[in-house]
């Protein structure tokens, strides 16, 4: 015989690992919050004579993805729930990459709370004052629990090399 309890809580947990992540939510003024994090990062930049960085779509795109998969799973990582590292999602997005960067937080408020954080985070404050970055991506959004989720992505594109060839 069997027990019908087991049976119940068997039942349960199948039907609960069947069920996807929450679909994301993105504030509505995400495109507000987002320029206004690389505003305070490009004036921390121009603090110590480094060029501002220029906003890129494709990193933006990859940084909502990134902050959805952790808002999606209550999680804070670098890694995706795929396994995917920063630079592993970037080139899957196309941006052919000679240096690429991320940070990521939860819970800050405001985009200056936030880029605080990042200033006073060793490798974070590396991040945004890394010299090999030229353009950047931001992305916030929120967690079933109503925390955001923040990243920024930093990167420098690959330069095509034409090679030619001599022929005799």
């Amino acid at each position: 015989m069997f027990n019908v309890k087991s049976l119940v809580a068997g039942i349960a947990l199948l039907l609960l690992a069947g069920v996807p992540a929450q679909a994301c939510t993105v504030p509505a003024d995400a495109g507000r919050l987002a320029h206004q994090v690389v505003q305070r990062i490009n004036e921390e930049r121009e603090r110590v004579s480094l060029s501002p960085l220029r906003k890129s779509p494709t990193l933006a795109h990859v940084a909502q993805r990134h902050a959805c998969d952790n808002a999606a799973h209550n999680r804070l990582s670098h890694i995706g729930t795929d396994g995917s590292s920063p630079g592993d999602r970037v080139l899957r997005a196309g941006y052919a990459f000679a240096f690429v960067s991320e940070n990521v937080a939860i819970g800050y408020l405001s985009p200056g709370r936030v880029v605080q954080a990042w200033l006073q985070s060793t490798g974070h404050r590396r991040n945004i004052f890394e010299r090999r970055n030229d353009e950047i991506g931001v992305a916030v959004a929120v967690g079933r629990d109503g925390r955001r989720h923040w990243v920024m992505n930093g990167g420098k594109r690959r330069v095509a090399r034409h090679v030619s060839r001599l022929t005799r």
